[in-house]
């Protein structure tokens, strides 16, 4: 019996001595590896390489860059870049993924080696900046500012409002459209490759250009909540505001999400989808998530 019980914590004892073995070795080479990583000019001179590759040649300031996530070795380099645009200067942040180690990427970014030269994988790889770029436009800003000064009036003690942004509707009849302007704006040299310079009335016309906006529900409790339809929702608001805001013609996507009870996350409501026409609304419609 008391052989028995010896070998038995004897065998405890080899495997908790090969786990406590393990997670020491996992520790010293992620030491290895954070304290080991790449030098502050090897990020920005790869930050750089590969903004140039795409034809971004304004200013680029690398901001920060850290372990994009645990165990993972790649690297998230965050930056800013800008360009001189019209007599002022336009800037904009973005983040690229690199691995300095692996000898399947050759020590080049994820968007270098995604590069093939075309100018949907260049929207596609630098979709945030493009959509930061659309949403400074100034006549972006102006029919922003008149969103937010309609939809801000809505009163709810549950409600806050977040934001309205614009973006590109890559689901559009017309894409097409977006995508033979920026590669001519592109030929031209126009500035941010050619994601500056955009028609944006015609565009959020045809449907290529879209707003959102944005609400949070601030009471946290449990439970499904409808703030479109019944008296005194957004429904009711929309319709009856609709025809005197001075709002583009454009298709918008109304939405609101429940925070987290920790502040932190969040999961979705409802949101609406509607088609503004001459100050007239011609489409609506609800959609639960």
């Amino acid at each position: 019996m008391k052989k028995a019980l010896v070998l038995n914590f004897s065998f405890i004892a080899i495997i908790l001595s090969a786990c406590f073995l393990s997670f020491v070795v996992i520790l010293v080479v992620n030491f290895h590896n954070t304290f080991s990583g790449p030098s502050q000019s090897e990020i920005e001179s790869v930050t750089r390489r590969t903004l140039k590759l795409y034809g971004f040649e304004g200013d680029v300031k690398v901001t920060k860059y850290s372990r994009y996530r645990w165990p993972s070795v790649e690297y998230e380099i965050e930056y800013d870049y800008s360009e001189e645009v019209n007599g002022r200067r336009v800037t904009v942040s973005d983040s690229l993924i690199y691995d300095p180690k692996s000898s399947r990427t050759s020590r080049k970014t994820e968007e270098e080696l995604a590069y093939d030269g075309t100018i949907k994988t260049m929207l596609h790889q630098f979709s945030h900046i493009a959509d930061q770029i659309l949403n400074q436009n100034p006549v972006s800003v102006s029919n922003k500012e008149k969103v937010e000064n309609f939809f801000k009036q809505y009163e709810n003690p549950n409600f806050e409002f977040v934001n309205s942004y614009w973006s590109v509707d890559t689901e559009s009849d017309n894409i097409q459209d977006y995508y033979a302007l920026i590669e001519k704006n592109h030929r031209e040299g126009k500035a941010f490759q050619g994601l500056y310079d955009l028609p944006i009335d015609e565009f959020l016309e045809k449907g290529i250009l879209k707003g959102s906006v944005t609400y949070k529900d601030t009471v946290l409790e449990e439970g499904e909540k409808d703030y479109f339809n019944g008296e005194g929702g957004l429904t009711e608001f929309i319709k009856n505001g609709i025809d005197s805001a001075d709002l583009a013609d454009a298709f918008y996507e109304i939405s609101y999400y429940y925070a987290g009870k920790s502040g932190k996350g969040y999961r979705s409501g409802s949101k609406t989808t509607l088609k503004i026409q001459n100050h007239k609304m011609k489409d609506y419609g609800i959609h639960n998530d």
